[in-house]
């Protein structure tokens, strides 16, 4: 069992090295991974369905066949996650430091070259392989592939909407037998770097998962579908809405997490009026924190900001650096949009809650 997960390892890493990029000098054409999964109307993992992703020119980017698992990579551009600028260069290099996120989740389909798509097969990593057979066997496939996508490929694909140009978008098209295919846009709900050793060199993988994508058959009634829940608060209260000074308050959300990959996060709480920050910790599926009311809140209402950031496995707890750049993008302001940006922060909406202070009775 061990020989055969250090054989995965290697597998993984000897890929990983060629999509990857030094981490003192990243590139920023450097490949990004974009992984997700098809199902079918019932949750159930589509295989052999093909899915390819479209840049702004909408041309054919990269596509790959989903495995049994209903998984599948595609190599993507990072320009084409329409990504802000994230301020202190982003935090996903120091949250992740480990090989072991990109083994458990995807190794069974990253490792093997003909599913990583287009450009792995048909590229680099086939002009890496030592095995003259290998190679050969990789190039037939990418043939066989590319006569495939132009048959089922509309020639001219819709127009670029609004929607393609979100941060975390990608315009993606995916079709199996039998169902309904789909064209639509799927957005990034979580992103991490994997840093890790190889031939006495630190390298770095960027991965982004990707919405599921939902294929329904000819005979249903329902139309396919992205399916995108993930890493979104669902719901947010306060208990009580209205309070006076000296009276506890409890504030609980619910952020919907998703099955793959482990995605620690911190919750955090912002007062727009005070800027007092507090840390909601999860209990029973619900993230929630009690604090008091104090001479520190100002009379009236007052809004209180609920964001989830990526968690740090070395340090566990707040980051101050994380709230920072929060802060410093806007990001907890109410009175602006919330702008999704997964190199900052890992909650794909902000909940906005109104606290009432009471003002204090004459000669109370």
């Amino acid at each position: 069992m061990r020989r055969a997960f250090l054989s995965i390892c290697a597998s993984v890493l000897a890929i990983s090295s060629i999509a990857c990029f030094h981490c003192d000098a990243a590139k920023a054409d450097s490949p990004v991974w974009a992984l997700g999964r098809v199902v079918d109307g019932d949750g159930h993992p589509v295989a052999n369905a093909l899915v390819a992703v479209y840049d702004d020119q909408n041309r054919v980017e990269d596509y790959a066949r989903t495995n049994a698992q209903g998984d599948y990579a595609l190599s993507i551009k990072p320009y084409m996650l329409h990504l802000p600028r994230a301020h202190g260069g982003g935090f996903l290099a120091q949250v992740f430091g480990t090989v072991g996120h990109l083994v458990g989740g995807v190794a069974d389909f990253v490792s093997n070259p003909l599913r990583a798509g287009l450009h792995a097969a048909a590229g680099t990593v086939a002009a890496s392989m030592v095995d003259p057979l290998s190679r050969g066997g990789i190039a037939a496939a990418s043939v066989v592939l590319d006569q495939t996508l132009f048959a089922i490929t509309d020639p001219h694909p819709p127009k670029p909407e609004q929607a393609r140009k979100e941060p975390g978008a990608l315009f993606i098209k995916a079709v199996s037998d039998d169902r309904n295919p789909l064209v639509a846009v799927a957005r990034v709900y979580w992103m991490q770097d994997n840093v890790f050793e190889l031939d006495g060199q630190t390298h770095k993988t960027r991965l982004a998962w990707v919405d599921p994508l939902q294929l329904t058959s000819y005979s249903s009634k329902n139309l396919s579908r992205v399916q995108g829940r993930f890493l979104t608060f669902t719901s947010a209260r306060l208990e009580p809405a209205l309070a006076e000074r000296g009276q506890p308050v409890t504030l609980e959300v619910v952020l919907d997490t998703p099955p793959s990959p482990n995605t620690p996060v911190v919750v955090v709480a912002r007062d727009f009026r005070n800027g007092e920050v507090w840390q909601l910790h999860k209990h029973n599926g619900i993230y929630e924190t009690t604090f008091t009311v104090d001479k520190t809140f100002p009379d009236n209402d007052q809004v209180i900001s609920v964001i989830a950031y990526p968690a740090s496995q070395q340090t566990p707890g707040r980051r101050k650096d994380a709230e920072n750049a929060i802060l410093h993008a806007g990001l907890w302001n109410p009175l602006k949009q919330y702008v999704y940006n997964p190199l900052l922060v890992a909650s794909r909406n902000r909940a906005d809650l109104t606290l009432t202070v009471l003002s204090a009775r004459p000669g109370g």
